[in-house]
């Protein structure tokens, strides 16, 4: 009950923004004004969250090695279940490859807003910094099935202007930028002045709420039945395989309470809301991107809670 407790705030947002988008309010709310605001959200008011959290953590990236070694090590196998996908559900080859990536990639807006009232700002650290590498690893992973799918599909090779484009997308993605420069902040401990702290607190606060209202605008619900089988099995595959997957690593590699919570927050999200943007942009198959990232959203409602009570009893029982 506490675990349901603890979710239902984030998910009741993310239900406000899907009734905002839908009737008569949808007339004030339209796809212009949510446009904007998932770009405020990712340029403007979440990377100062993840700069001021890392910065002023106790946790330091040489403590973060082996979480770090464990966790990704583990998203490699979120990575190779996502592919035993296509080996269950029959689908052409660009289909599989535009659903592919949502198996190994995350929400980080329902990540962080979870794992900060979980586990408070030293949690919230430790998955800053597994974001920070598994956001260009995964990425290139997901481009590169892309691109090969398509360019089979269309019988020609085009990925070198891709691969730059890819490269440039990654190095310039304010979180990243965000996160490593609170870590050099943190490590060298550089002095940042009190009130330019406070602004960009001030603006952080304001990302969680404003990114899972964009999350709720985002579903696309009329349109789950479409390809039923193939979205079921991404949907099992990455809210229950995964995290049990998590949940073996964790134990058996014994992590720390912390850690071990962030790895399976982490494990045990939906699909990001980027996976659409990025699969139209390499002509993949993006309305079945659309229903899988609508389907994870929905049944998280349901499985959130119970990794949350597992790592409530498992890993912070003390």
């Amino acid at each position: 009950m506490l675990s349901v407790l603890l979710i239902l705030p984030d998910f009741l947002i993310i239900l406000l923004g899907y009734l905002l988008k839908q009737g008569k309010l949808g007339q004030h709310f339209n796809e212009g004004f949510w446009k904007g605001a998932e770009n405020i959200v990712f340029y403007v008011l979440f990377p100062p969250l993840l700069f001021t959290s890392v910065a002023n953590s106790k946790l330091s990236l040489a403590d973060a090695g082996y979480f770090l070694a464990v966790a990704v090590g583990t998203m490699f196998l979120a990575v190779l279940l996502s592919w035993l996908v296509r080996k269950i559900v029959p689908a052409d080859d660009v289909t599989h490859a535009s659903v592919f990536h949502c198996g190994f990639r995350f929400n980080s807006y329902v990540g962080f807003a979870i794992i900060m009232r979980l586990a408070g700002e030293e949690g919230f650290a430790f998955f800053a910094f597994l974001m920070a590498f598994w956001v260009p690893i995964s990425s290139s992973i997901a481009v590169s099935a892309l691109a090969g799918a398509v360019a089979r599909a269309e019988n020609a090779q085009k990925k070198g202007g891709l691969w730059k484009k890819t490269v440039k997308t990654i190095f310039t993605n304010p979180l990243i930028i965000a996160t490593v420069s609170g870590l050099v902040v943190n490590v060298f401990a550089i002095p940042i002045p009190e009130v330019l702290m406070h602004f960009l607190k001030s603006l952080g606060n304001a990302s969680l709420a404003m990114g899972l209202l964009c999350i709720g605008a985002g579903l696309k619900i009329e349109n789950l039945r479409a390809h039923f089988p193939l979205i079921a099995a991404s949907t099992v595959e990455r809210l229950v395989a995964v995290p049990l997957v998590a949940l073996g690593t964790a134990y058996f590699f014994q992590l720390e309470p912390l850690g071990a919570a962030a790895l399976l927050v982490f494990a045990a999200l939906p699909t990001a809301q980027s996976c659409y943007v990025m699969t139209a942009s390499m002509r993949g198959n993006a309305p079945i991107v659309a229903e899988v990232t609508t389907a994870h959203t929905l049944a998280a409602m349901v499985t959130l809670p119970v990794w949350v009570a597992v790592i409530q009893n498992v890993f912070l029982a003390g």
